[in-house]
């Protein structure tokens, strides 16, 4: 099989802090002072200005490739970069260096919600949120009662989301994803939202779409999840590869760091 992501040395930064004083008068003051080469004139009232110049590499070096039909799982503490490097999958942010080459269509669901308007009801985000991730009108339409019943909103549907609990939102957001004909669908914890029952319903749908031969790239802390899903999965360790193989052997590594 060819491989249809191929992840090659990438680096993510992020720049964090405060970039500036707290008011528009002290900043335009320090930049006006900046222009003309002269000294902040509010570093000695205000000291320096939080977070200038700090980098943090979310991601540093990290490269990896994943075959056609693969179940592949990214583990890792919080903060290693995993949801980083579905973010970069999902376009949704650029690499600061490295390359990345995907070959089909992706689906993501990566945080609660993404894409819905709260003052929409859900049958309307439904067709907002596919929309954004690439599903066309009529394909909404004949997938929308599917959709619904999956999430199990039928009574509400036609209510503002904003009313929704965490759990109706997942749901909803879910049985949208799940619903996309796409090549490759990327899972950021997804499981982890919603009680035990929607949680092996969701499991299942997964393992529905992984027999169809599409890829997946599943984010979880779950080794029990990622057992019964993958068949590979790589260990991510302060934004660097630790080590990759398979979900037995990762989680074994993984567990040594936990306790280390």
């Amino acid at each position: 099989m060819s491989a249809v992501i191929e992840v090659d040395d990438i680096y993510k930064m992020y720049l964090l802090g405060n970039f500036g004083y707290g008011t528009i008068r002290h900043d335009l003051q320090s930049w006006i002072a900046r222009l003309k080469g002269k000294d902040d004139p509010n570093a000695k009232v205000h000291g320096p200005r939080i977070g200038e110049n700090e980098e943090f590499w979310a991601l540093k070096g990290v490269s990896f490739s994943v075959e056609e039909g693969s179940k592949l799982a990214i583990v890792g503490k919080n903060g290693s970069g995993k949801s980083t490097i579905l973010k970069i999958l999902s376009r949704l942010t650029t690499p600061t260096s490295g390359e990345i080459r995907i070959r089909g269509r992706i689906a993501s669901l990566l945080e609660v919600g993404t894409g819905f308007h709260p003052e929409l009801t859900g049958r309307e985000n439904v067709y907002l949120n596919g929309a954004i991730l690439g599903m066309r009108r009529h394909e909404i339409r004949e997938k929308i009662d599917s959709i619904v019943s999956f999430a199990e909103v039928e009574q509400f549907i036609d209510t503002p989301v904003k009313r929704y609990s965490s759990g109706m939102y997942i749901r909803l957001a879910f049985a949208i994803a799940a619903h996309l004909n796409s090549d490759i669908l990327l899972l950021d914890e997804v499981l982890a939202v919603g009680d035990a029952g929607f949680q092996e319903k969701c499991l299942k749908k997964i393992q529905e779409i992984s027999r169809s031969g599409k890829t997946i790239v599943f984010v979880s802390h779950s080794e029990v999840q990622v057992q019964a899903l993958c068949d590979q999965a790589i260990l991510l360790d302060h934004g660097k590869m630790e080590t990759t193989g398979t979900v037995k052997e990762v989680f074994t590594r993984y567990n040594e760091l936990l306790h280390s």
